[in-house]
């Protein structure tokens, strides 16, 4: 699974410098704008078919399998129509009214990814993480080539929109031909009421989600010009390229393994906490913290000057991303518990430190404020987190003082290569924040 997600992050980094040099700044701005759009309307509606199937007992059961999908499908076509309406609302809502025809035109993708079989999930559930790797790296690359491939012959955002169309089209249709047959429209009322309750606390919780991490970026596209803004977009793209590997590492294998373990053998889910996470999460975060060092390099290597001070934007949200490593997998291992209503506790407590954040920083740091605030928010959370883990006899303190001391020591090594090998960098983009 680590070799797919690395395989994944070195083709995004590629494309980026690549189109970077290509495509003028604010169409990678126009691209996050819609990217914040799709997030939003997901999160909006985040019913946790992952979550459902994977830990139901019925998970294998192809009838189950079909009504699953039928709502999914079903709450897709809302999505796309919600998003095609509140196109306009939401580019004024940003000061920036021709950004709604931009969005618009994206609508339909939520009923492409829909149409995706449910097969995805029940390879998840069963550890098959080379397959599901396969398919996502699959449709990436097609992504990736249309991309490139037509920026000569559209200079602005339509190619990569394209691109977004021609990736969903693939992994369609390679999950069709590698997992099973497309499934069929199904209705059954008593597992649909089943799922609808407990997707309830699921999507409260996931609304706080959005207002957390989505605030930033819509705070930033209205009060900044869409050049800065793209700036800003593409140290988040940065950051959030190194998120799958903890997420796909705990999706796919992690929360299957916690979620067989307690309902087989609940008395050892504390030594599958710890022996789950082995050498993969020490390595995560050894790369994590060395990747926060050597920010001003690889901004510097990868784009030119007129991205280079984003290193800076991409160093806080580095840090923030080693503590949603670390709470992401304990929230997982609550929910597979049967804790559902952990995160949305946990949501509620990164809602309230993000906002007293914000408010007390925003003045004063200026833009750096806004991924600060939820790097602070993340700590709380993850604080929140192995507190109840510590509560159930699952957390280790010596342990995960280790996962600290490990980041640490990495982002000292990258931070002394930075100072070494792109000084001028490091100290312009640290000056240029305070401007």
């Amino acid at each position: 699974m680590l070799l797919f997600t690395a395989a994944t992050l070195l083709l995004r980094i590629a494309s980026n410098a690549v189109l970077t040099r290509i495509l003028p700044p604010y169409v990678f701005g126009v691209m996050g704008v819609i990217a914040s759009a799709m997030v939003i309307l997901t999160m909006l509606s985040d019913l946790g078919y992952a979550s459902f199937v994977i830990r139901h007992e019925r998970g294998d059961d192809p009838r189950f399998i079909d009504v699953t999908w039928t709502i999914r499908l079903g709450q897709s076509v809302l999505q796309a129509i919600a998003m095609a309406l509140l196109a306009a609302p939401f580019a004024a809502m940003l000061g920036k009214d021709w950004l709604a025809h931009p969005i618009a035109i994206c609508a339909p993708v939520f009923v492409l990814n829909a149409l995706c079989p449910m097969s995805l999930l029940v390879a998840q559930r069963h550890g098959r993480v080379r397959m599901v790797g396969a398919i996502e790296l699959g449709a990436l690359i097609v992504q990736i080539g249309c991309n490139v491939g037509l920026v000569s012959v559209f200079m602005d955002y339509r190619a990569l929109v394209v691109g977004l169309y021609a990736g969903a089209l693939t992994r369609i249709a390679v999950a069709i031909i590698l997992l099973r047959p497309m499934p069929r429209l199904s209705f059954e009322r008593a597992l649909a009421t089943e799922f609808f309750g407990f997707s309830r606390i699921i999507m409260v919780s996931s609304i706080l989600t959005l207002l957390i991490t989505q605030a930033d970026k819509v705070l930033f596209a209205r009060l900044f010009a869409m050049p800065t803004f793209a700036v800003y977009a593409m140290a988040t793209n940065m950051a959030l390229s190194t998120q799958p590997f903890g997420r796909n590492y705990v999706q796919n294998y992690f929360f299957p393994l916690v979620s067989r373990v307690w309902r087989e053998a609940p008395d050892t889910i504390a030594h599958t906490f710890y022996r789950g996470r082995g050498r993969a999460y020490r390595l995560l975060f050894a790369g994590f913290g060395f990747a926060t060092g050597l920010a001003p390099v690889i901004f510097a290597i990868l784009f030119d000057w007129r991205y280079e001070y984003g290193w800076v934007f991409m160093s806080v949200l580095m840090v923030r991303g080693a503590l949603d490593l670390d709470s992401f997998i304990g929230s997982q291992t609550l929910m597979a518990m049967g804790f559902t209503a952990t995160t949305l506790r946990a949501n509620v407590l990164r809602l309230i430190l993000f906002a007293a954040a914000v408010a007390g920083l925003f003045r004063l740091l200026g833009p750096i404020a806004l991924p600060l605030a939820l790097a602070i928010a993340e700590g709380g959370a993850a604080v929140y987190i192995g507190w109840l883990l510590h509560r159930r006899g699952i957390f280790k303190p010596r342990l995960h003082a280790a996962y600290a001391v490990i980041f640490v020591a990495a982002f000292v090594a990258g931070g002394a290569i930075s100072m070494a090998a792109a000084p001028g960098k490091t100290i312009e983009g640290l000056a240029r924040m305070g401007r």
